[in-house]
């Protein structure tokens, strides 16, 4: 299969359609929650038709205010390639927005929670009597070093995001509170010598129970941190029976401080959020869906226009690929702060109804952005003949008007969906613009059946099929903007709401429950806690104190639900909580001065010390891609244990005495026992009980994807299969957490195994990533209608089935099949032996020449169909030509065993 150098164009730039972004942004204040939006111009109008509406200008979702501009007309070389320059005020200078939108952010939450660091720590810092307030809550319990700790696991880098972690906190905690009370009530004082052992049995039990069922059950990570680590030490309490009788006429057991600690440390990480300008998870979904818009309008305009075109343009190649890859990274994200959002008040009627029309945009510009990708790998990496040349520039007027009536519906929709409703002024231009691109989609079909004919051609063609593909998604494009005009027209008349957004899982969700991943984690948490009791319980020495429960407490800060390479992440804990407690002991030891520059210099100590150590915890783009909470939580990573331990070395009141920094450690010892202790612990059980070892996770996870991608790739192509399930979202999943995998496994001590062998794992991962992007394109093509639940297309049904397709569909399955068996056997080799995969005798096997050869053969079979002849002028859209959708499944078919061919070949590359 020969490639195509990028982009020979004969068009000029002020053919290129309308500019991919029609709003310029100014900077101001963030505003308020619920924001207006600004309109994209259409062909029949201006400004003008919006001047007065109560929504333009409005305020933009960064901190500025998106004002309309009129759309330069095609003329205009400058109407497509530029989008107007984003104004930064101040405050957004500072952290380098203007520069780095990602390390902004990071930058500025990291600012926000440091800050609010130094002011939770100066109390501790300053000799009592300055804030006496603060100095009555410290001596109730209400307020102590423990708050520190809490708010360091509940602030986020946005509301949404801090709220889940705060409620689910909250939540640990009065189960903790709720737990030891009941205890408590039922034998007042606890366990004591006199104690029957089977009394000492069951209350025993109860420990493990409760340890196991809040591992168990769907809580937030926080939720488990907040109560296992608290409980730990309820638990120790009541089982120590040196700890002395309990007064019968007061409740023994905890303390309301517990609980007002938390709602502290919680409090204080929301108002981080807010102060000076709220970060909200909705705010930052309506940005990432704004950029995806414009970013896939001009997607569009540089594929039609390099499929289309006869001259070299290297320069838009570049952009594309920049495109692409913010279109992906963005989507991902915008599906995290989507569902972080629910926690922003989500159940409100207002903020319900942005949710769900984001969610409905969102699934629009997947399926676009799927197809784009699938024209990107099947059409533009292809050598191209004369036929080609005589067909194409002829339709370049008429794609050209459909990627312009699209973008410009789209980005009004976008605009719409950010709003949360469409309001009466913007119903009339909506519903024209949804009309105009239709009838562009109409035309646009009309002129290829037209021009085919002029050329004298019917039905199928296998010199043609990259042109149908690629006029089919153009057509695809066009509808799905339209559709997504009229669902949300129809949202407003209540004639069709729209679907739900997604909400957080519940506690008792069973395929949670039911997960192997997740019960590996109960199970690994149960053992490394109940380890970690029970060293506490009986202690050894000196060296650890008897009924001391720090250790358990410290091991259910390590939680950590995912899998991976524990050597390694255990080492780095290690590091944070070693280098956290050295720097904190040794800064307060040369610092902690009882006077004024003393002072200032340890509140900028913290400072400096927490941010650094919490943009390293929070670096890696975990957090910014807008993750779920579910996964943002997941446990305490050396940065965070950094941070903590050096906070907590540095908060200790100021003296003027002079100290050494043993003199300082020793105070902490057992602190710092507990803590290596229960490190050590970790890393012990998750390597004695974790499933399998990085390489052999990254290894599964792969083919795992790998089967997924066969088995769609079945389903669409056998005709016995009424239904297409769409997974996309599946997918790229599966590979997401393939690639975090394999990142882990080049971590990995090896021993005596083979090394890991990333450079052809990373080609594995290509190679997926591309057929994912053919097969998507084949799964949007292949429903009904192209809405999804209404089953496989007939006429799809009826070409896949006839007998000449059979060796097409047996060639591809057994490509697949035979690809998994040998990627399979070169990955999770671990020996010097030889490679099992060279014995087989499906390496010598010609695919490309069996489906070369059976192509002619079913070309010739489809074009005998009556539905061939017969759709020729029937319809509007391409979408329901069999000749189309036959070229379309055959194209991106060719792609997938190209691609796989491609693959077997880089395997016997990197075997040896």
């Amino acid at each position: 299969m020969s490639s195509r150098s990028m982009a020979k164009l004969n068009v000029p730039e002020s053919d290129l359609g309308p500019s991919s972004q029609q709003l310029q942004y100014a900077g101001s204040p963030q505003g308020q929650l619920a924001q207006p939006r600004a309109f994209p111009a259409s062909p029949a109008g201006s400004a003008s038709q919006f001047a007065g509406h109560p929504h333009s200008p409005q305020a933009s979702p960064q901190g500025g205010n998106y004002t309309y501009v009129p759309r330069k007309e095609d003329g205009d070389a400058s109407a497509v390639n530029e989008t107007p320059p984003r104004r930064y005020g101040c405050w957004q200078r500072v952290f380098l927005r203007h520069h780095n939108e990602q390390f902004a952010d990071q930058a500025e939450f990291t600012f926000r929670s440091a800050l609010c660091m130094v002011v939770m720590a100066i109390p501790f810092i300053m000799p009592k009597g300055h804030f006496e307030k603060v100095d009555w809550l410290i001596e109730q319990g209400y307020y102590s070093r423990s708050t520190v700790l809490m708010f360091l696991l509940t602030v986020d880098q946005t509301v949404g995001q801090t709220l889940s972690n705060a409620g689910s906190g909250l939540l640990g905690s009065l189960l903790s509170v709720a737990n030891a009370t009941v205890m408590h009530s039922v034998i007042p004082g606890g366990i004591s010598v006199d104690t029957p052992w089977y009394v000492l049995f069951a209350v025993a039990a109860h420990g493990v129970l409760s340890v196991w069922l809040v591992l168990w059950l769907n809580f937030g990570m926080n939720a488990r941190i907040f109560c296992l680590t608290t409980f730990a030490y309820h638990w120790m309490d009541f089982m120590n029976p040196l700890a002395g009788e309990c007064n019968a006429r007061v409740l023994c057991g905890p303390k309301v401080g517990e609980i007002i600690q938390a709602c502290l440390a919680c409090c204080i990480a929301v108002f981080c959020n807010f102060f000076p300008t709220p970060v909200f998870a909705l705010r930052k979904a309506r940005t990432n869906t704004r950029d995806v818009t414009a970013a896939l309008n001009r997607a569009w305009v540089d594929v039609g226009a390099h499929f289309c075109g006869t001259y070299s343009a290297e320069n838009r190649q570049d952009r594309l690929l920049a495109d692409m890859h913010k279109i992906r990274t963005s989507l991902e994200s915008i599906e995290g702060h989507l569902l972080n959002s629910w926690y922003e008040f989500g159940w409100f009627s207002s903020v319900r109804n942005i949710r769900e029309s984001l969610a409905r945009l969102r699934r629009t510009l997947q399926e676009s952005s799927d197809r784009l990708f699938c024209t990107w790998n099947t059409c533009l990496q292809e050598s191209f003949g004369g036929l080609h040349d005589d067909l194409m520039p002829r339709l370049w007027p008429s794609i050209q008007r459909v990627i312009q009536e699209a973008s410009r519906l789209l980005t009004h929709c976008t605009e719409v969906a950010c709003g949360g409703r469409v309001f009466d002024a913007e119903e009339p231009p909506l519903r024209d613009a949804a009309e105009r691109t239709r009838a562009a989609v109409g035309a646009l079909t009309a002129k290829f059946r037209e021009t085919k004919a002029g050329l004298g051609i019917e039905g199928m063609r296998e010199d043609l099929m990259d042109e149908h593909n690629f006029v089919i998604h153009i057509c695809a494009f066009g509808r799905l903007a339209a559709e997504l005009a009229e669902d949300l027209l129809a949202q407003k008349g209540s004639l069709r709401p729209l679907p739900r957004a997604d909400s957080p899982a519940g506690i008792f969700d069973r395929a949670v429950l039911a997960d192997k991943t997740h019960l590996s984690f109960a199970v690994r948490g149960l053992v490394t806690t109940l380890s970690a009791f029970l060293l506490g319980f009986f202690g050894h020495s000196k060296t650890m104190l008897k009924y001391d429960a720090g250790t358990a407490a410290f091991s259910a800060l390590l939680l950590r639900k995912s899998l991976g390479c524990a050597s390694a992440r255990n080492l780095n804990r290690l590091h944070g909580v070693v280098v956290g407690t050295v720097m904190g002991h040794v800064i307060y030891s040369m610092i902690g001065w009882c006077t004024p520059w003393g002072y200032s210099l340890m509140s900028l100590a913290i400072f400096s010390w927490v941010a650094t150590s919490l943009f390293q915890h929070h670096d890696g783009g975990r957090i910014s891609a807008g993750l779920a909470v579910g996964n943002t939580a997941a446990g305490a990573s050396a940065g965070m244990l950094a941070a903590y331990f050096g906070a907590t070395g540095m908060m200790e009141e100021c003296t003027e005495e002079v100290y050494t920094v043993l003199d300082v450690l020793g105070r902490s010892y057992y602190m710092i026992i507990n803590s290596l202790t229960a490190v050590m612990l970790s890393f012990i059980v998750d390597s004695v009980l974790a499933p399998e070892s990085a390489s052999q996770l990254a290894a599964r996870a792969y083919l795992d994807a790998w089967r997924c991608l066969s088995d769609a790739l079945t389903d669409i192509l056998d005709p016995r299969v009424l239904e297409v399930r769409l997974r996309t979202s599946e997918l790229a999943h599966r590979l997401r957490v393939a690639e975090a995998l394999g990142r882990q496994a080049e971590r990995e001590p090896r021993y005596w195994r083979l090394p890991w062998r990333g450079a052809l794992f990373g080609d594995g991962m290509q190679a997926a990533l591309r057929l994912r992007m053919s097969i998507c394109g084949m799964e949007c093509s292949a429903v009904e209608g192209g809405r999804f639940g209404a089953g496989k297309a007939e006429k799809l049904r009826r070409f896949t089935s006839l007998p000449s397709f059979a060796p097409l569909r047996k060639v591809v399955q057994e490509k697949m099949e035979h690809m998994e068996g040998v990627f399979d056997s070169v990955v999770t080799q671990e020996t010097g032996e030889v490679m099992r995969g060279l014995a087989n005798p499906y390496l010598k096997r010609n695919f490309t020449a069996e489906y070369a050869q059976g192509i002619h053969a079913f070309i010739l079979d489809a074009n005998r169909l009556p539905e061939v002849a017969q759709d020729k002028f029937a319809g509007n859209t391409l979408e329901s030509d069999v000749a189309a959708q036959a070229s379309l499944i055959l194209s991106c078919v060719a792609s997938v065993l190209a691609e796989a061919q491609a693959l077997q070949s880089a395997v016997l590359m990197r075997a040896f």
